[in-house]
């Protein structure tokens, strides 16, 4: 009954509650309709207002785009034509001739440098292409010497300088130390019109545009100057929008350059009614009057409640929320999930803002601190909600891709909130692409990249922890003898196996990496002693010895060297400290005590004096201070003079006589050995002459050639111009060609060998059973003799006759009508053994040391007086 009652009291208070409601809405709906229909019309007046104030706004900032564009394409030109000057300026300097030294080059090319910030580099060129100097000399070395005929890029448009006799530019191309940029090439030209030399000029486009670009005139708009689709330089302003841009284009030395220039939308504030205004005041007179008519309309009082939202609450539980500020993107507040997800607390919340969660590129190549801003900008404007694809970095460093979703808070009006949904799909494609971007494809191993970034991370946790940490440099002793041997394919296994050996030498928390072909790295953390650094270098020896199979029956054998420097004992920055490794490992392949070596301090004397050398070398090179010396052969059978061995000795700055151990590896690394090579075949063409001249026939004088040399055609271009020119036969040069280098690539050196013969010139193999000779290559090789390995004749010493392999040797080069030479003749003994295996020739002290030009007339004057012939008169 109770409960019937009520419900009877409810049935009663019903028709008068439903008559109130149907007057209260009876009166609502005649004032919305009434501020409904004043609403529109006065939306629509705003409406028609703006659109008008907008197309006047582009109308002049496309103006403005176009005025803008039209003198930074002016003042590019200008700066572009300025430094081109600048290096014809500079090159006119040598019109009398090419700089005598090193040093007075410089002391002009320092000085221009100094004064123009966008030149890279001032390089003195000479008329065959090379590099001759640079400047700076710091970070410019490896240049030194450079062939530029062989470039890609710089030999086409040196040879169109050089023929038009002008300047010209290359395309834009990547410099080595980063950034774009473009060479110049200005022909240096003497009184009469003949080529001296050339100034090469690398200018860092970004450097000299930011001086007419980067200022205060032009800030706001947003500027890209480009060739083609090539970005050469880009300011981001304040304009984005593409209907606003404006290009003008400028041909930069017959290149065309295009300065696209977007306006920047802030110009348009400076009008008094702008869209913006205009839209804004249309909008406050619109709800004013929509309100104020809804007002009079409806005349009773109504209620209003507070209506309390709640933050909507993610749509999967893996989803991450928080909420920043609307102002400047600060992190205002998030979940547990999402605060675990970063590792942050509540105190960091407000030095963090939301792009520094993610990396500093999105993925569609945007910086994140700027997307931020325009989707906070978008917001503000009446936007309800944003999405895109968005990556964050989580705690580990692991990059995330999200789908994002930006909204205005529902508890704050001065926040925002996100919620970023996890993509499985685009975080496979980022992760792939960062993988291949971070690792060597072939070994799987990290990259340089990557262990650059461990490196330093593994020195910061050093430092802060105070531990010892190692870098130790692995580099595979002769490995392109594998490649040459096996071919590419077992090369790359064998690559593969050795990087397999790495992984599993070295401790789980240990990195390593491969730098370059045969080149490895590996970083040892937390090691409590040096001798820990030793243990594992000892380790990664001991595993790179064992053999690997190459198919068939054939086995590998490698040897390694490896160089260890260690924090902080060696070095404190990682760079540094992997420079001191790798200064290391070069000393462990010229040591024949241990396959791994330690770093120490000498080793820096030691780099310095090389670039000393080089420096010195150069200087030589240019002033002509080597001198050569003839070492004489003999028949054995009766003593007579067969020719004579021309050997090159370099006249240091101290006066000091160096013989080519101790240069000729740095001339052939630095590319000097070309120059030095045509000034060896001229003296010794004009020595030939000179013998001849004076009356006496001449012998052939022989010339050692290394690998590179030997397979490049300037050799042997070199000897059929030079002996032409001194009217001497061709056959009087014989070229002299180590084994070991004939075997590298016996079909290629079986080619250059029959290009040798086909001009006439004499060719020797030297150093014979040294190496892996194969006989069907020993029979097709055309040269006239062979010159044994002096380890043949020294073993014949200790052995008995009917075991030494001397005699077998010379009858099977004597089989093939090939003449056979011992060399290194110093003692009675081993002139009785070569005697007596019927050696045809000999070289050496005991018969005669090298003798200088002036001593080799009196060996020649011994010979037959018949054999002298009449002076030319």
């Amino acid at each position: 009954m109770i409960v019937r009652l009520g419900e009877d009291m409810q049935d009663d208070n019903r028709p008068t509650e439903e008559s109130a409601t149907e007057r209260k809405t009876g009166i609502r709906k005649q004032a919305l309709l009434a501020s409904f229909m004043t609403g529109v019309l006065l939306a629509l007046a705003t409406f028609l207002l703006w659109s008008n104030a907008l197309q006047n706004r582009d109308t002049m900032l496309l103006s403005a785009a176009r005025i803008m564009s039209s003198g930074i394409a002016q003042q590019v030109k200008q700066i572009v034509d300025n430094n081109l000057h600048v290096l014809e300026t500079f090159a006119d300097n040598w019109q009398d001739g090419p700089p005598a030294e090193e040093r007075d080059y410089l002391s002009l090319a320092t000085p221009l440098q100094a004064r123009f910030p966008a030149l890279q580099a001032v390089n003195w060129v000479t008329p065959n292409y090379i590099i001759m100097y640079v400047a700076p000399i710091k970070g410019n070395v490896p240049a030194m010497g450079a062939d530029l005929k062989r470039h890609p890029l710089a030999g086409p448009v040196l040879d169109i300088a050089l023929d038009q006799r002008r300047t010209q530019i290359t395309p834009t191309l990547e410099l080595l130390q980063g950034g774009r940029g473009f060479a110049v090439y200005a022909p240096v030209l003497s009184p009469d019109g003949q080529i001296i030399g050339v100034i090469n000029g690398v200018i860092r486009i970004r450097t000299m545009l930011t001086s007419v670009i980067d200022d205060d005139g032009i800030m706001g708009y947003s500027v890209r100057v480009r060739e083609g689709d090539t970005v050469l330089f880009d300011l981001q302003g304040e304009g984005d929008d593409p209907e606003l841009e404006q290009t003008a284009t400028v041909d930069i030395a017959g290149r065309q350059w295009h300065i696209d220039v977007t306006a920047d939308p802030t110009l348009a504030n400076q009008a008094m009614f702008s869209p913006e205004t205009v839209l804004f005041i249309g909008a406050a007179i619109t709800i004013i009057m929509t309100m104020i008519v809804f007002v009079l309309a409806n005349r009773q009082p109504r209620s209003s409640g507070r209506i309390i939202h709640h933050m909507r609450a993610p749509d999967d539980i893996s989803d991450l929320s928080l909420a920043i500020t609307r102002l400047d993107g600060h992190l205002k507040s998030m979940t547990p999930e999402t605060a675990d997800f970063f590792d942050l607390r509540e105190e960091d919340y407000g030095f963090i803002r939301f792009y520094n969660l993610a990396p500093e590129f999105q993925s569609d190549g945007t910086a994140s601190r700027r997307a931020q801003e325009k989707m906070l900008l978008a917001l503000s404007r009446g936007d309800e909600e944003l999405r895109r694809e968005w990556v964050v970095r989580s705690a580990e460093g692991v990059h995330v891709v999200c789908d994002l979703s930006m909204r205005p808070s529902v508890n704050h009006d001065d926040c925002v909130d996100i919620t970023l949904h996890h993509n499985p799909a685009a975080n496979a494609s980022v992760n792939r692409l960062r993988y291949l971007a971070t690792h060597d494809p072939m070994t799987g191993l990290p990259n340089r990249a990557l262990f650059d970034d461990r490196l330093n991370q593994a020195v910061a946790h050093a430092k802060r922890y105070e531990k010892l940490l190692a870098v130790l440099v692995v580099d595979i002793d002769n490995f392109r003898a594998i490649n040459d041997r096996f071919g590419s394919d077992i090369g790359d296994e064998t690559l593969r196996t050795v990087s397999g050996r790495l992984r599993a030498t070295v401790r789980e928390k240990d990195s390593c990496a491969r730098f370059s072909g045969d080149m490895f790295a590996v970083i040892a953390t937390d090691l409590s002693e040096a001798e820990g650094a030793a243990l594992v270098a000892e380790r990664i020896v001991e595993s790179m010895s064992q053999p690997i199979q190459a198919g068939g029956n054939d086995e590998i054998r490698l040897h390694v060297s490896v160089g260890v420097a260690l924090y902080p004992n060696d070095a404190r920055a990682p760079s540094q400290l992997l420079a001191n490794a790798d200064a290391a490992m070069y000393r462990a392949q010229k040591s024949a005590e241990s396959s791994y070596c330690f770093f120490v301090e000498t080793m820096n004397s030691v780099m310095h004096a090389r670039l000393s050398m080089e420096t010195q070398l150069r200087r030589a090179v240019d002033e002509k201070r080597f001198v050569l010396e003839f070492q004489p052969r003999y028949r054995t059978s009766d003593r007579t003079l067969t020719g004579f061995e021309a050997l090159l000795r370099w006249i240091d700055e101290s006066g000091k006589r160096r013989l080519p151990p101790d240069f000729i590896a740095v001339a052939d690394r630095t590319g000097l050995l070309t120059p030095l090579g045509r000034w060896i075949i001229e003296t010794a063409c004009k020595q030939i002459a000179q013998w001849r001249d004076e009356g006496y026939i001449p012998v052939p004088v022989a010339l050692n050639v290394s690998s590179r040399q030997f397979i490049q055609a300037d050799l042997l271009k070199s000897i059929v111009e030079l002996t032409k020119a001194y009217e001497i036969d061709p056959a009087m040069i014989e070229i002299e060609v180590s084994e070991e280098i004939a075997m590298r690539d016996p079909e290629r050196a079986l080619g250059q060998f029959y290009r040798f013969a086909e001009a006439g010139i004499g060719l020797t193999l030297d150093h014979f059973a040294a190496a892996n000779t194969s006989l069907r290559y020993l029979k097709r090789f055309p040269v006239q003799r062979i010159k044994l390995s002096k380890a043949l004749f020294n073993i014949a010493l200790d052995e008995q006759p009917e075991n030494s392999i001397l005699q077998p040797a010379i009858r099977l080069c004597k089989s093939l009508n090939r003449k056979v030479v011992a060399v290194g003749v110093e003692t009675e003994d081993q002139l009785a053994v070569l005697q007596s295996a019927d050696c045809d020739e000999l070289q050496g002290f005991l018969l005669s040391p090298p003798v200088d030009a002036i001593e080799t007339t009196a060996l020649l004057s011994h010979q037959n007086p018949a054999e002298k012939s009449p002076p030319r008169s």
